[in-house]
């Protein structure tokens, strides 16, 4: 019995420190919590049983044999919930049961262009939304609806989708301004109201003869040291307000609206209230109350959700429910071929970087990569190509590092880098004879140290 029970204790002892060190590195930390209270839970308990015996209630023995059954136990258990916790990631993730799963094709189409939806394009003849969805989006705008659009980072959700849409209605006559708002966590609710402006020395010089002239009694000296080096002016939304209330239609557009700070959003949550038919701003700044008709302002949107963009808040219930319309943009291949167009590459050339964005989405929906090749990077790598960049070249350096994964010491993971470059190499080359075709080891998405949580900011 006891040869038993020491031979349990000591497997028991190993399989602790396995299970542990195996939870630490690579669960998140909320399931790393559990791991921590199993561990904690056996300290206090040997502690007992050390003050027990101390105490002469339990002898030593019964102490060594109850600690060293209940390192098995938890041993077990630990290992147990480790591997549950792993599959279950892998299941979430479509990857039941594996861990390699391949990346790339065995060959990339020359001419054909999937969408992403996986519809067939063939240069700019084919059309990513149907008809009657841009009818649609078209209507939703053109009838003045607030709208809320969300997707991921570089899709063109302002430029792309909002202001175009914005800009053919300001043409037509039927919008006199878009106001846009970029909003950051900085930004408070008096700074939409009254924004801050430096004063410089000419305004400063302005300023003291208007005054010397009001009130030519007063010294000079006081007047510039009153003065002082900053001014206030009406913020971006009471600017906007006052516009409409003197009779132009506008849109007023949020940038990164989950980006605002708390006190922001509530400003513009009051703002968007419809209170008997039209809207009303209340200025606590200056005690001012602007109302305007619903007609006469258009909200529009823009946010990013998930998980990996880290310094974003939550939008409430109470503030979602003011958008009318609330939409995910994916990116759009069609707009990315003209978009890479218009800054100098052939359809052709074109159409080899947007499957390229395409085939490697694919991948970070599948969990291989930690970042997607947003339309921002397509841009800035179009433009290094037409400079006279090889595409491979200027790829490995813009943006390749950006979309992999790094373990907790910072180091690149070399397999995802040699599965883009495979991308590229049968994207822009023939590919190397004989080569293998290169597998991806899934991103674990609770991996602690991977740099999917914080985007680069793009160029």
């Amino acid at each position: 019995m006891d040869k038993w029970v020491s031979v349990v204790g000591v497997f028991g002892y190993i399989g602790l420190l396995i299970g542990y060190i195996l939870a630490v590195s690579y669960l998140s930390p909320q399931k790393r919590l559990i791991f921590h209270i199993l561990f904690g839970s056996l300290s206090v308990y040997i502690l007992a049983g050390v003050i027990a015996n101390s105490e002469g209630w339990v002898s030593g023995e019964r102490v060594v044999q109850g600690v060293l059954l209940s390192m098995g136990v938890t041993a077990i258990l630990m290992i147990g919930l480790f591997w549950y916790f792993r599959n279950k990631a892998s299941v979430s993730q479509g990857r039941p049961g594996t861990r390699n799963v391949p990346f790339v094709p065995s060959s990339l189409p020359d001419r054909a262009l999937v969408s992403e939806g996986g519809a067939e394009l063939s240069g700019h003849e084919s059309e990513d939304v149907l008809p009657e969805e841009r009818y649609s989006l078209e209507t939703i705008f053109r009838e003045g609806f607030s709208v809320l659009l969300y997707g991921p980072t570089g899709s063109g959700k302002t430029f792309g989708v909002i202001f175009e849409h914005l800009r053919t209605l300001e043409q037509k006559g039927e919008r006199d301004g878009i106001v846009l708002i970029p909003c950051t966590d900085g930004m408070e609710d008096y700074d939409l109201l009254s924004k801050p402006i430096p004063v410089g020395p000419r305004e400063k010089v302005a300023l003291l003869l208007e005054l010397q002239q009001e009130f030519p009694g007063l010294d000079e000296a006081s007047i510039s040291r009153i003065l002082g080096d900053w001014t206030r002016v009406e913020g971006p939304l009471k600017l906007a307000f006052r516009r409409a209330a003197q009779g132009e239609r506008l849109a007023v557009v949020f940038d990164e609206l989950n980006r605002a700070s708390r006190s922001a959003r509530n400003l513009i949550l009051k703002a968007m209230d419809p209170v008997l038919g039209h809207y009303e701003l209340h200025d606590f700044t200056s005690g001012e109350v602007l109302k305007v008709p619903l007609s006469a302002i258009q909200f529009c949107a823009t946010c990013n959700l998930g998980a990996s963009y880290n310094q974003t808040h939550d939008l409430d219930e109470s503030l979602l429910d003011r958008f009318q319309s609330v939409l995910f943009v994916d990116y759009n291949s069609k707009l990315e071929c003209r978009i890479l167009g218009e800054e100098g590459l052939s359809p052709k050339r074109a159409g080899q970087l947007v499957q390229v964005a395409v085939s490697l989405r694919e991948a970070y929906k599948m969990g291989h990569l930690a970042a997607p090749l947003s339309t921002r990077h397509l841009k800035n790598w179009a433009r290094a190509i037409v400079r006279g960049g090889d595409p491979v070249a200027t790829a490995r350096s813009l943006w390749v590092d950006r979309l992999i994964s790094h373990d907790r010491h910072g180091y690149p993971d070399d397999e995802q880098i040699r599965a883009i470059l495979e991308v590229l190499a049968l994207s822009f080359h023939s590919a190397p004879s004989g080569q293998r075709s290169v597998k991806l080891a899934p991103l674990e998405s609770e991996r602690e140290g991977v740099l999917g949580d914080s985007h680069v900011p793009d160029t």
